[in-house]
Order: structure tokens, then sequence, then C-alpha cells
């Protein structure tokens, strides 16, 4: 992992509490078409963060083990999801076996592109089921994502998406090569729904992102600011027209 990943990757732990409050779940379909591809309720989590797949997956029964680097993300995971067996590591330097499936919800672009595919193979037992998924936001008012650009170029910030799989539902070279070393029966599936929030709620969930938690204080301080007072003159709410994306293989 690039330095510059590896520090974005290791920002979040600070704002541990909001990123549990302000970032968006995951639909209830996509929870429920995971559970049932699975051959049994035994499953790896991959970057749990603060739990909030976790929960879910709790929810139906699913009997997890979380990998967390962060400790404060980590503890409220710990604390909201008390069944869990969470381990403070990271995934490269853990090792377990046999388990029934493993998820990895808005995390698995954090792991390392060299040993993920074999070490998420190492993980699962044959037959046993490899599902990814992370969510995209939509803007409904295309004002905002302006308001957002103009905001970044003009204090330079440099944004990059952690969404993996194209618009046309194509996955990267490198996704497709590292699973079809060691999975099969390789599906994807795009999940449509909507989120409203107040303004103030929204900003402080995209101040929950690594790209503004790298930021020097200053810089993020007057960025909340002109964001805040921009989207604020556009009503109390932003809208959001969210997507979420499933990648799914079984092990061979």
């Amino acid at each position: 992992m690039a330095d510059l990943d590896a520090v974005r990757a290791r920002s979040f732990g600070a704002v541990a509490a909001s990123y549990d409050a302000y970032r968006p779940r995951y639909p209830d379909r996509l929870v429920d078409d995971v559970v049932a591809l699975l051959p049994g309720r035994r499953v790896l989590e991959v970057g749990a963060g603060t739990g909030i797949a976790t929960a879910a997956f709790a929810a139906r029964g699913v009997d997890l083990t979380c990998v967390e680097p962060d400790p404060e993300m980590a503890a409220v995971l710990t604390a909201k999801v008390g069944a869990a067996d969470v381990h403070v590591t990271t995934f490269e330097q853990w090792s377990a076996s046999g388990f029934d499936g493993l998820i990895s919800a808005q995390a698995w672009h954090w792991t390392d592109p060299e040993t993920r595919w074999a070490n998420a193979a190492a993980a699962v037992r044959t037959g046993g089921v490899l599902a990814l998924f992370w969510n995209d936001d939509r803007y409904v008012d295309q004002r905002i994502r302006a308001a957002f650009t103009a905001a970044y170029d003009r204090h330079g910030i440099e944004v990059r998406t952690v969404e993996e799989q194209p618009d046309d539902g194509d996955l990267p070279e490198e996704w497709r090569a590292g699973l079809d070393r060691h999975f099969a029966d390789l599906r994807t599936h795009r999940y449509h729904w909507s989120h409203r929030m107040p303004v103030a709620d929204f900003v402080a969930r995209v101040n929950t992102s690594s790209a503004h938690l790298i930021l020097p204080p200053e810089v993020r301080a007057d960025l909340t600011r002109e964001v805040t007072a921009t989207l604020t003159g556009y009503g109390d709410d932003v809208e959001l027209a969210m997507v979420t994306d499933l990648v799914t293989a079984v092990r061979r």
C-alpha cells in the first residue's frame, strides 16, 4: 500500500463516533442476499470499522470474526456488537481459515493488492462466499457536486472515490484476475436507494472521509465553513440517490 494510502487508511479512529453516527448503512436486501448465499454462519469481516455492516449481519444470526486495525474504531464496534470476535490488526498480519464467508464493507480498497486475494482464499473454505460491497453517493441536486468540486479546487484538494466497480458493472482487471485464481461464480449486483439528511449531518459525514481527515485542521475548518454556507443556500437537507455495489464469488 502506498504511504499516502496507509495514512488515509489509519485516519478514521480520530472521528470514530462521528463515523458510526453519520456514515450510511447498507440496504437490507443486500444483507439478506449475502446471508442467503452463505453455506454456513461463520464469517470473517475485513476492515469492520465501527460495525455498521457487522450489526446488520449479526442481527441475522451470523457468527462474526472481525479484523479492524484501528483500536478506536474497534472499540466502537465491540461496544455495539458484543457478540463479535474482534481482532485489532490488519488483514495482512492476521490469519485463520475455515470460514463460510468473508465480507468487507467499504474497506477492501484498503487491503494490499499483492496479497488480498490469496489471503481471502486462505481464510474461506471450499464453497464459501466472498462478498465485497460499498456505497457511492449520487447527488440529486448537481449544484452540490459542483460546489464540492469548486471548493476542492480552491483548496488544492484531490479527492479519490472508493468505488471499484465502473458504471458499466465491469470489474478492474486486477480484481478479476485475483478472483479468477481462487474463486468461481463471480457476480455483481447494484442496489439503488435514497437517503436524505440535514446539511449539518451531511457535512459531518463528509468530514469522516479520509481525504478530509488528512487535511491540516485549519484547512479542514475553512473547507467545512465554505461547504456548509454553500449547501445551506440550497435548502435544509441534502438528498442522495445512493448506489451500493456488491461483488460475490465462491471459493473453488
